[in-house]
């Protein structure tokens, strides 16, 4: 074999070899980057979670009784999970909730940056460090204490399933049948969240709208957004509610988002009717 042809075939392995080992090395950095996020946020779920808050005894449910002298309790319904936010926000007061979505990968904390960047946490973990899963967080627009007409939550879409990537399931009216809600926890109150819509929008959207002059345009948005979705609810926003927007990233054409909306729904408070558990 002539020189030329032999120092070409060196050169030749040298590129694939390196190609090979540079692969490889994205590969390892891309598992351990999804498996170091699942350790922290299991972690952060066993430190500051749990799901021992006790069921409404029968009692509870039972139908009032008229000749009693104080009427039956009413039974109220709590969220599947309990949060410590005390020890959480000692660890990151940007800690603002809790997001949960039975039977998911949807187990997470919120945050909101207090220096009001909307991209700190976009490729950062709870403690500030650098991850490419990043953190859910509250646009630095919204109320921290979910009080705006519209609240909105961005969340990555992981190639592994985690973080918000499991709300594009919504496309089909199968998923949003076993998954009619998801659970907020905050430190001041707990919500149901009623979905109500799914779909595929711009990223800069009039899905992004946080503020309304009044609640009749706010009603008014809801029912534009709604008309979008890809499954059919039956949910009602009726004056004084409140929604929130949960956003990832999705892949039909460049800068498109999939996100979901849903009505919180305060938890825990007697609603005049007897209502069940959802800790089972």
């Amino acid at each position: 074999m002539k020189k030329p042809v032999k120092i070409l075939l060196f050169i030749l392995c040298a590129v694939f070899a390196g190609v090979f080992l540079f692969s490889g090395w994205k590969l390892f950095t891309m598992w351990k980057g999804y498996h170091d996020s699942r350790q922290q946020y299991d972690s952060l779920t066993d430190r500051y979670t749990s799901t021992a808050t006790p069921a409404p005894t029968a009692e509870a449910f039972a139908a009032p009784d008229p000749a009693a002298a104080t009427p039956a309790p009413q039974a109220v319904e709590v969220s599947p999970i309990y949060v410590d936010f005390n020890q959480l926000q000692s660890e990151n007061p940007d800690v603002v909730g809790w997001i949960y979505s039975e039977n998911t990968k949807i187990n997470y904390p919120i945050v909101q940056d207090h220096n009001n960047d909307n991209y700190y946490y976009l490729h950062r973990d709870i403690h500030g460090d650098y991850s490419g899963n990043g953190i859910p967080f509250m646009d630095v627009k919204c109320a921290r204490d979910f009080s705006s007409y519209n609240t909105i939550v961005y969340g990555h879409h992981m190639n592994d399933g985690s973080m918000f990537a499991s709300i594009s399931d919504y496309r089909t009216e199968g998923y949003y049948a076993e998954h009619p809600t998801l659970y907020l926890n905050t430190p001041g109150q707990d919500y149901r969240i009623d979905v109500f819509a799914g779909y595929v929008t711009d990223a800069d959207s009039n899905t992004y709208i946080i503020s309304f002059p009044d609640t009749s345009s706010f009603q008014l948005y809801c029912q534009d957004m709604k008309a979008q979705s890809d499954f059919a609810s039956d949910v009602v926003i009726e004056p004084g509610d409140r929604i929130i927007t949960l956003s990832t990233c999705s892949y039909e054409y460049y800068d498109a988002r999939y996100v979901i909306q849903g009505k919180l729904v305060p938890l825990g408070v007697e609603t005049g009717e007897t209502t069940v558990s959802a800790v089972g």
